[in-house]
């Protein structure tokens, strides 16, 4: 083998490695050329298991790329150092964001031959024609940066992006190790924004957006759906999807065609502008099957959006969200980041009012949660943070895993960035699930979400900060969607032959340590907990109310008895303690 790349990250709980379309492509165009190449992805330690395995079979490679972010570059140094030291023949590369900030040091301590900076489809193949065929000089190859003879860093002037996207191959995620776990097909429509944030990477370097033609994207769709029929979920992974309104019309168009063969959903990040723009965007979005949009809100102060440089404002944000909810899109997403430009106490507490109005705006379909500012190299906050009020924890940068601030404001230190964050979040999650039980959510929304995560694997914070956490509530929020029963509404005539049923087992939540049994904080009079009891799908609603007055009114002296009997179970069905099965 001539070329193995590398994606792997440190252990974090919940985050999933996910398919690097960049080094999937590398390795079709590789092997077009006649390269043996191959790709990983995994965490850190079982990546390095799988080098070692690898390094000391026959297959060996000869070349290793280690893709490279924000979030790996120090495992990414200590891994690279461990394969150099044990494997000093082996040459190896780096690719991917992060190399824009690699200095000489980097290199020396490393062992890393040459980084790529920007796209890589015609740099690397000439790295791979220099290391492996010894043909050209690393100086004339356009856009990487190495050390030269006297470990000097040189970075060679950049390369000109691939302007048609069309000819280059589209990734085939059947070369992902973890490719048939997920039934989700992650698609890059295009390259580039034009919006320049100043805290992103994309928007700072990658201005020229260059995008696949609309035919071309819906071949790869319709080629992937026939190598695998399966697919539940396309993530488009675009930061700037919605550019285009007349493409993303026809995209929703070919997109709602394919729907007629496969049953599927999708997933895409938006610019609130832009909706704000084109307002039936929205509409087509969602009639096309997309079933959760991401927006960059940033924060709840126009001040420092204008900072941010995000040309949107907080109405705009309400107005665009509200707007969303009523044209049918089922789930939006937006996140808020602390930490950033002038932040200060009262703009954060701008940020958590927005936050909330949205949430009761858009109950259970509106989600977020607070991150800490993230200093992505070569992005105008990260070059100059005096200038927007900030101090970049450069030291704390080793210590992150996205989870910690690195980044101070003239008011607002670590300390407070970090209690502020915590307190945020924890008030987020208290909300959220004050909304849910003051019966505030739609039943619909509720159950579209339960069918969305279970049917399409699409997921909300709704369900992860509430639902799951109310478990006789998630049991039957998944009866009613995943196990045909119903509520008593929903009977019609027959509703004394429908099968009523416990959505809990009573020994695991009963407390019998009072005069009377308690549920949570319920406590029950006899007759409920008696009809609890004979709620156990075995019996008709006709016959548990028949033992039930065997069992409390054997001598018939409660005239009233059924009409008791009857409130006694619609109690329960309203605490979510039971669920009927047709006859």
């Amino acid at each position: 083998m001539e070329v193995l790349f590398i994606k792997s990250h440190r252990y974090v709980s919940g985050y999933i490695p996910g398919s690097n379309l960049g080094m999937n492509i590398l390795i079709q165009l590789l092997t077009r050329k006649g390269y043996s190449a191959r790709m990983y992805q995994g965490y850190a330690k079982e990546a390095l298991n799988y080098v070692k395995e690898l390094m000391d079979s026959e297959d060996r490679p000869k070349v290793i790329g280690f893709y490279c972010d924000f979030d790996n570059v120090h495992w990414v140094k200590t891994f690279a150092r461990e394969v150099k030291k044990e494997y000093p023949e082996v040459i190896l590369l780096a690719g991917g964001p992060q190399t824009v900030d690699m200095d000489a040091v980097f290199f020396k301590e490393t062992g890393i031959a040459a980084a790529c900076i920007g796209e890589g489809e015609e740099a690397v193949p000439e790295l791979m024609e220099f290391f492996i065929h010894h043909r050209g000089a690393l100086e004339a190859i356009q856009g990487i940066a190495f050390l030269d003879a006297s470990t000097e860093l040189v970075k060679t002037p950049p390369r000109t992006p691939p302007e048609d996207l069309d000819d280059i191959p589209w990734p085939d995620i059947t070369l992902t190790n973890d490719y048939k776990h997920y039934a989700l097909l992650p698609i890059l429509t295009g390259r580039g924004c034009p919006f320049g944030c100043t805290f992103c990477y994309e928007g700072a370097n990658a201005k020229r957006v260059r995008r696949h033609s609309v035919p071309s994207l819906m071949k790869e769709i319709r080629a992937n759906f026939k190598r695998n029929p399966d697919i539940k979920y396309i993530n488009f992974l675009d930061d700037t999807f919605t550019l285009d309104s007349k493409r993303v019309r026809q995209i929703c168009e070919e997109i709602r065609e394919i729907r007629k063969e496969y049953d599927f959903v999708w997933f895409a990040s938006a610019h609130i502008s832009l909706i704000d723009k084109h307002r039936d965007m929205a509409r087509n979005l969602a009639e096309a099957g997309l079933k959760k949009i991401f927006f960059g809100l940033e924060s709840g102060s126009d001040a420092v959006l204008q900072s941010y440089n995000k040309k949107i404002t907080r109405k705009m944000a309400v107005d665009v969200i509200e707007h969303c909810v009523a044209s049918g899109i089922s789930a939006i997403s937006g996140n808020i980041i602390l930490g950033g430009p002038h932040e200060t106490r009262e703009t954060i507490r701008e940020s958590e009012d927005l936050i909330m109005e949205l949430l009761h705006r858009a109950p259970g379909q509106f989600e977020t949660a607070y991150f800490s500012f993230l200093p992505f190299p070569q992005t105008p906050i990260t070059m100059n943070p005096q200038k927007f009020g900030m101090e970049i924890y450069g030291d704390l940068i080793d210590c992150c895993n996205e989870d910690i601030p690195l980044s101070g404001t003239k008011t607002l230190d670590f300390l407070d960035l970090t209690q502020i964050r915590l307190e945020a979040n924890r008030r987020l999650q208290n909300e959220m699930r004050k909304i849910y039980l003051d019966g505030k959510i739609p039943e619909a929304v509720i159950l579209d979400a339960y069918r969305s995560g279970g049917r399409y694997g699409v997921f909300t914070r709704w369900n992860d900060y509430v639902y799951k956490n109310l478990p006789i509530d998630d049991a039957y929020w998944k009866m009613r969607v995943f196990g045909g029963y119903a509520v008593s509404s929903q009977l019609g005539a027959r509703q004394e032959d429908a099968i009523p049923h416990r959505t809990f087992e009573l020994w695991l939540y009963t407390d019998f340590g009072g005069e009377k049994p308690k549920i949570f904080d319920t406590v029950l009079d006899e007759i409920d907990y008696i009809l609890l009891q004979l709620c156990s799908g075995k019996l008709s609603k006709r016959e548990v109310l028949q033992q039930g007055k065997m069992m409390l009114d054997p001598s018939g002296c409660r005239p009233d008895f059924y009409t008791r009997a009857e409130e006694s179970l619609n109690f329960l069905e309203k605490k979510k303690w039971i669920l009927y099965q047709k006859a």
